[in-house]
């Protein structure tokens, strides 16, 4: 039988446990390597060996600021990938939703969790998106979408430009509902970081709706969490 040799590269990658553990905290957003240190609690020498196998297998990249290198996924196919590893080996349900990430957590570049999902479908009952019928794949634009994303400070046209597809639906793992991925997503998360209305939690993925999110997401959306 055939195989792809980068597929298989791919898959020998993934296969390493502290690999895939820097991976998933890179969802949270780009590390330096003495964060990184802190996570998988290795000497620099052999995280330095991992970061670059998963840069040569294109999962990784790595950009100079100063003194400091930092790490983050490649892009947003990465982004789904691990999300979909999580899927695939979650914990027992029960645990999955009494934890932080189960609420609300950053999946790559936009929001996921039980906020992400009710996000999505406040946006749908809005008129913003159309009713999703195949999850994950694109999303389309419903007629009044202009003006909810702009009350919520998104500017469609500068999103359009973003040479990515334009908005997805997720299939958010916790939930197996879906969530607002694409470049829309990306630019909804930091609208929403920028109004100080989630934030992350430290060393996690998870984020918290902060007292004014809480009022803004009911007012603009609807959308109130326990």
């Amino acid at each position: 039988m055939d195989s792809n040799p980068r597929l298989l590269a791919v898959a020998q990658a993934l296969a390493d446990p502290l690999r895939l553990t820097v991976l998933h905290h890179l969802m949270g957003g780009p590390a330096s390597v003495s964060e990184l240190m802190t996570v998988v609690a290795v000497e620099q020498s052999r995280l330095s060996n991992h970061l670059a196998v998963l840069r040569q297998r294109g999962l990784v990249r790595a950009t100079r600021q100063g003194r400091h290198v930092l790490y983050e996924l490649h892009d947003a196919a990465v982004g789904r990938l691990v999300e979909s590893l999580s899927q695939i080996g979650a914990a027992p349900a029960r645990t999955v939703k009494s934890a932080p990430v189960a609420q609300a957590r950053t999946c790559y570049d936009h929001l996921a969790g039980r906020l992400g999902v009710a996000v999505f479908k406040a946006l749908v009952a809005r008129g913003a998106l159309k009713t999703q019928k195949d999850v994950p794949g694109d999303v389309e634009l419903a007629p009044r979408a202009e003006g909810v994303f702009d009350k919520l400070g998104v500017d469609l046209a500068v999103v359009r430009q973003e040479r990515r597809r334009l908005a997805t639906a997720c299939l958010d793992w916790t939930e197996r509902q879906p969530h607002l991925g694409g470049a829309l997503g990306a630019a909804l998360w930091g609208e929403l970081m920028a109004r100080g209305w989630i934030v992350r939690r430290p060393g996690t993925r998870a984020v918290l709706v902060t007292p004014a999110g809480t009022r803004g997401l009911r007012r603009q959306l609807g959308v109130a969490l326990d």
